[in-house]
This record gives structure tokens, C-alpha cells and sequence, in this order.
């Protein structure tokens, strides 16, 4: 009993440490600044070509972003920077949903 009871607190600890590492993981992955131009344009094409460049989902609704505009980002940036420039102005702010998808909703 005593025998089983050690391996499944092993078990536990290996699981809960396996996740602190994937959490780790993303948070540096975000924190990379990578060279980013993307032109100001229609904000719909500009997340799409972030969207591509940084390998994340983006979920909005496309009436949401359609007739918005961007100034767009450029520079040294981390993902939350390029966001941060892309929807200035825009009324609209960013979440995340997990460490790959990102939603865009109205600022509040």
C-alpha cells in the first residue's frame, strides 16, 4: 500500500512538473523579439500576416475587424508588442484563449 501510494505521488509530481515546463516554455516563446514589418493596412490582412509570421491562431469575428485599419508594427518586437501596435487605435484589444490562440474583442 504504502509502495503504491509513493508512485502515484511520484506519478503527481512528474505531471504537475511536465506542465510547469510547457507553461514555462510558452511564456519565454512570447517574450522573443523577432523582427517584425508589417505595413499599416487593413487590419483583417495585417493579423492574418501575423497570424502566418508567429504561428498563432487568431479568432475574431470578421465583421469585427473588416473595415478597421492598423498603423501596422514594425521593430524588434514580442507578440504582445506587435498586438499591442497593430490594434492601436482600433477599439479593439486581445486575449488569450491558450499559448497558441489569441482572440481579438472590443475594448471595454
Amino acid at each position: 500500500m504504502r509502495t503504491e501510494i509513493m508512485r502515484l505521488s511520484a506519478f503527481a509530481i512528474a505531471i504537475c512538473l511536465s506542465i510547469e515546463a510547457i507553461c514555462a516554455g510558452t511564456q519565454a516563446e512570447q517574450a522573443i523579439r523577432r523582427p517584425t514589418s508589417i505595413a499599416p493596412q487593413g487590419l483583417a490582412q495585417a493579423l492574418q500576416t501575423l497570424a502566418k509570421d508567429c504561428d498563432v491562431q487568431l479568432v475574431y469575428r470578421s465583421e469585427l475587424v473588416h473595415d478597421r485599419l492598423t498603423n501596422g508594427a514594425s521593430g524588434m518586437l514580442t507578440l504582445d508588442e506587435v498586438l499591442v501596435q497593430l490594434l492601436g487605435g482600433t477599439g479593439l484589444m486581445y486575449r488569450y484563449l491558450d499559448h497558441n490562440a489569441i482572440t481579438i474583442v472590443p475594448s471595454q
